[in-house]
């Protein structure tokens, strides 16, 4: 009977052995999927946060190009390199277009403050515009020049047909839209 106890009592502690090794077992099993589950979810996020910056980054980019091409729009917009010239309404010769009274704006050509400005010019919206001329001061686009004049070029109103053609051809003046 001694040694059935003995038999029962080591089946008895193979038996709750088994169950508690089992148990831990399960126990890691459930902590390693748990783990699975975290490491596969982090990962995720991970990528998911990745390609956001990556969009981030791109629409920088992206907006900074934009931002950089704005400003050379507007920096064409306002300043320009042009050539000067002088005209003569009055004289109905040097720059005329026969109609010495008015500029292309209505207004009534001054010396030292009409000037006339190049198509180019005036599809850039300067047209009524102050322009500060480097070296010449400031003056407005009240007229317009003769479509067949390419280029940016601005006339300058003289006194007279001899100011106009004393004052001849200067290139790559800077003119600014200050208006």
């Amino acid at each position: 009977m001694k040694f059935k106890l003995n038999y029962i009592l080591i089946l008895f502690l193979i038996v709750l052995s088994s169950i508690f090794f089992a148990w831990q077992l399960n126990k890691e099993h459930i902590l390693y999927s748990i783990n699975v589950k975290k490491i596969s979810s982090l990962t995720q996020e991970i990528q998911d946060l990745k390609r956001s910056v990556s969009l981030y980054e791109s629409k920088e980019v992206y907006l900074r190009l934009i931002i950089e091409s704005k400003k050379k729009e507007l920096d064409t917009i306002v300043n320009a390199k042009v050539t000067l010239t002088g005209y003569h309404p009055w004289s109905n010769g040097i720059n005329s277009d026969g109609y010495p009274q008015k500029t292309a704006t209505m207004t009534t050509p001054v010396v030292g403050r009409t000037c006339a400005i190049s198509s180019e010019l005036v599809h850039k919206g300067w047209l009524g515009k102050k322009i500060y001329i480097e070296g010449m001061g400031v003056f407005k686009a009240e007229d317009r020049m003769n479509t067949r004049l390419n280029g940016l070029r601005i006339d300058l109103c003289m006194g007279t047909i001899e100011e106009a053609l004393n004052f001849g051809k200067k290139e790559n003046i800077l003119a600014t839209t200050l208006n």
